[in-house]
């Protein structure tokens, strides 16, 4: 008796146990079933959604070429810095740049070289920057040439770097036009710490005893120079002083322009080239210290200017080294043509060869030529006052 009910209660626990697992099978077959349409549906509606709107970089590269004017290849690799899905912020900045005198050509530049700007706030971060440079004195024309020569320009903070540049430039250069012509010949300038450098480079000049006067010309007109490495400029200081230039005189200012740019070895290939005109190097010396763009001419017009006042104007090479001015004189434009005037003036004894300065007639002004040998002379000569 009691074997048989054990059985009953064995059995009906074991077919409670079976409705039980038959159960949770069906109502996790029927959550999986209903995750997996639910996870189809959402798969289907981000395809549609991914057909209709074109891949964010495909859209950005077709932006750069069609926009910005740049290649293909270039607007593939500038999208690696800048990515967009709509034309909204893009086309601001480019109406923004546009309507302040960028043209088209100096836009591409900009994306070029600055593509992140296109996803800038142009009137809270550009146009604040593009004011600034108006009210220093900057002209659009003069904005847009030093933005497209330096792009980065526009990426530096108006407040930390921008006005505290230019203070630091107008407590040397002082007067407006000075700190804007320095600005025109160095458009990278906003981009250096520029206090940090006027300190050193003013001890150094100091030091050798050049004057605040020649240091602001050589700040308005060699930035390159003045705001170069450390290691460049005490070179070139040096050279100078050891070319025996006085740092008080102008001209230590003008040879270091030239040493900047010519090596050692160019300055005795040039002597080289006049000694084979009869300068020694005392003359070459002297010449240079007088106009240190001497050493800068070609060695075409070197020997072209020097033959032609030698064997055709009848001068000594040592009074070329004395007045060396003349060397940067065109040769087809003043030279020949004056040379050209006068001597038909002489063979005809309108003026006498002593009372004449040669180096003087090539030196003053056209007009002043022109009414002192030419106009004077016209009624009693054959030359034309186009001469």
């Amino acid at each position: 008796m009691s074997s048989l009910v054990y059985c009953r209660r064995f059995l009906l626990r074991s077919s409670s146990s079976i409705d039980s697992v038959h159960s949770s099978s069906i109502s996790w077959f029927l959550l999986s079933s209903r995750r997996r349409t639910l996870s189809s549906v959402s798969d289907t509606k981000t395809e549609d959604a991914k057909r209709k709107r074109p891949p964010l970089k495909s859209f950005t590269v077709n932006y750069l070429v069609n926009s910005c004017g740049l290649s293909l290849e270039s607007a593939k690799s500038r999208s690696r810095f800048v990515k967009f899905s709509s034309s909204k912020r893009p086309d601001s900045v480019l109406a923004l740049l546009k309507n302040n005198g960028f043209t088209f050509e100096q836009i591409t530049r900009v994306v070029k070289s600055f593509p992140s700007i296109l996803i800038v706030n142009p009137d809270a971060v550009l146009l604040p920057k593009l004011l600034f440079f108006r009210s220093i004195g900057l002209t659009s024309a003069d904005t847009a040439k030093l933005i497209s020569n330096c792009p980065t320009t526009l990426s530096l903070s108006l407040q930390n770097r921008l006005i505290p540049c230019y203070d630091s430039l107008k407590s040397i250069l002082v007067e407006k036009e000075s700190i804007l012509k320095c600005l025109r010949r160095g458009y990278w300038i906003f981009t250096l710490d520029t206090v940090k450098y006027l300190a050193a480079r003013l001890s150094l000049c100091r030091d050798a005893g050049v004057k605040d006067q020649s240091i602001r010309r050589l700040v308005q007109n060699g930035p390159l120079v003045f705001f170069c490495s450390e290691r460049k400029f005490n070179e070139v200081l040096t050279r100078v002083r050891s070319f025996g230039f006085d740092p008080k005189k102008m001209y230590f200012i003008h040879a270091m322009l030239v040493f900047f740019h010519v090596s050692e070895s160019t300055v005795e290939r040039k002597f080289e080239l006049y000694q084979q005109f009869g300068w020694s190097r005392g003359e070459f010396v002297a010449a240079f210290m007088r106009f240190p763009n001497c050493v800068k001419i070609s060695d075409e017009k070197i020997k072209g200017t020097m033959e032609y006042l030698v064997n055709n104007a009848g001068l000594k090479a040592s009074a070329v080294a004395m007045q060396p001015f003349v060397l940067g004189l065109s040769l087809e434009k003043r030279i020949k043509p004056r040379n050209m005037v006068i001597s038909d003036l002489l063979s005809k004894g309108f003026v006498k060869k002593e009372d004449l300065n040669y180096f003087q007639i090539l030196k003053v002004k056209e007009c002043v030529f022109v009414d002192k040998f030419v106009l004077k002379f016209q009624q009693v000569s054959s030359l034309q006052p186009s001469l």
